[in-house]
């Protein structure tokens, strides 16, 4: 005989109850994450408490690997791709974010002028001839220029371009593709070559120029065709901007969509599309500015300090180059140096560093014992560079 059996509805009861019970904690840690966040973002007293003891951001000197430095060396470190490089002694050694030592370069420079990118690292002599471009552990090409060297710079794909001074004219730019064949030369003779650089596709080289023979100094912002200027053709200049004012441009940089950020002792400046403006100011009447940067990969920022009687609380505005929105990230102390790469920034406040990103929230905060002398960033990490050792931060 086959029984069946009846259901009373005591199960479908206990799993209604059960699936309610999962619902009202999901709901309510979702509940509790929303009020922590929001708590996270408008109380700093909170933000601090939970930077150091839940997100565990404090980090501590003699708690990371380091490097050992030799104090009675000139030591020069830099940082790129996934490493620390100390030039020392006519020696490149390259260290993994380990401090171990991964390679090691012999590098004919005493006084070098260093730019980063990627992995790319480019090392001149300053005043000299001598360049070298490099990638991890090999120079993938030198050259002895004809002239002294002011400035260089590399692109993402390592394209260089070279300022020299000390020809018949009063600046010159080379411009060398990956390999260091030799693109094209641009040479000016009544101006004075202040800046360059390479657009992140190798399609424009930018440069600013100073022409200081009239009464007031006249700055000059102009952009040429790679494709043009390597093959001759006509009209490889293809946009030319004149400060009408007197202001004297600092620096550029190329950020991405081919963005032309432009640096000058007044503001920051955009040039997109043959337009040219003004994205922020850098002098103003009510407010002191100690910094301004254009070296972050797409944004911009500047340092707003207001002194009180008992302290000084600063403002680190970063804006957006696209879209020009601003972030912004505040602490109570004076900022002693900065430090820029790709999208994070280092606030160096004496024995204490901010690592923040461009979205305006806290990376690591590094308290040390003493006083650091430099900060170098990477992609990942960066160094704390002190008299005997550099200290490793993951960030």
């Amino acid at each position: 005989m086959k029984i069946i059996g009846i259901d009373d509805g005591k199960n479908e009861r206990k799993i209604n109850k059960k699936i309610i019970t999962i619902i009202y904690i999901t709901v309510l840690i979702v509940v509790i994450g929303v009020i922590t966040f929001i708590a996270y973002c408008v109380n700093r007293p909170f933000r601090d408490m939970l930077d150091k003891y839940v997100l565990m951001k404090n980090v501590i000197e003699d708690t990371t690997n380091s490097i050992a430095l030799e104090e009675d060396y000139n030591n020069n470190v830099y940082a790129y791709d996934k490493y620390i490089s100390v030039l020392s002694n006519h020696y490149l050694k390259n260290y993994n974010s380990s401090g171990k030592l991964e390679g090691e370069l012999t590098v004919e420079i005493t006084t070098p002028v260093v730019k980063t990118n990627g992995k790319f690292l480019l090392i001149a002599e300053k005043d000299q001839s001598k360049i070298y471009l490099i990638s991890g552990n090999e120079i993938i090409w030198q050259k002895d220029l004809e002239g002294n060297i002011d400035k260089i710079t590399v692109n993402r794909n390592g394209y260089v371009a070279v300022v020299l001074s000390g020809t018949t004219h009063k600046s010159v730019i080379q411009t060398f593709d990956t390999s260091g064949n030799q693109l094209f030369k641009t040479f000016l003779g009544t101006t004075i070559a202040m800046d360059v650089d390479i657009s992140l596709d190798n399609q424009y080289l930018a440069f600013s120029e100073i022409n200081t023979s009239g009464t007031l100094v006249q700055s000059i912002v102009k952009i040429i065709s790679i494709q043009k200027a390597k093959t001759g053709e006509e009209g490889s200049i293809i946009y030319t901007y004149q400060e009408p004012n007197g202001k004297l441009i600092t620096n550029i940089k190329y950020q991405e969509s081919n963005r032309l950020i432009c640096m000058y002792d007044d503001g920051i400046y955009i040039i997109k599309n043959d337009t040219n403006e003004k994205i922020v100011n850098l002098v103003e009447q009510d407010k002191k500015i100690s910094f301004g940067d254009i070296e972050l990969s797409n944004h911009i920022f500047r340092i707003v300090e207001k002194s009180a009687l008992l302290n000084t609380q600063t403002s680190v505005e970063i804006i957006n180059s696209g879209n020009k929105k601003t972030s912004i990230y505040s602490f109570n102390a004076a900022a002693k140096e900065i430090y820029s790469y790709n999208d994070s920034i280092a606030i160096n406040l004496g024995s204490e560093v901010h690592f923040i990103s461009t979205n305006g929230w806290l990376i690591k905060k590094y308290i040390s014992s003493q006083e650091i002398k430099r900060i170098v960033i990477a992609n990942n990490f960066a160094g704390i560079v002190y008299r005997n050792k550099i200290e490793i931060v993951n960030i």
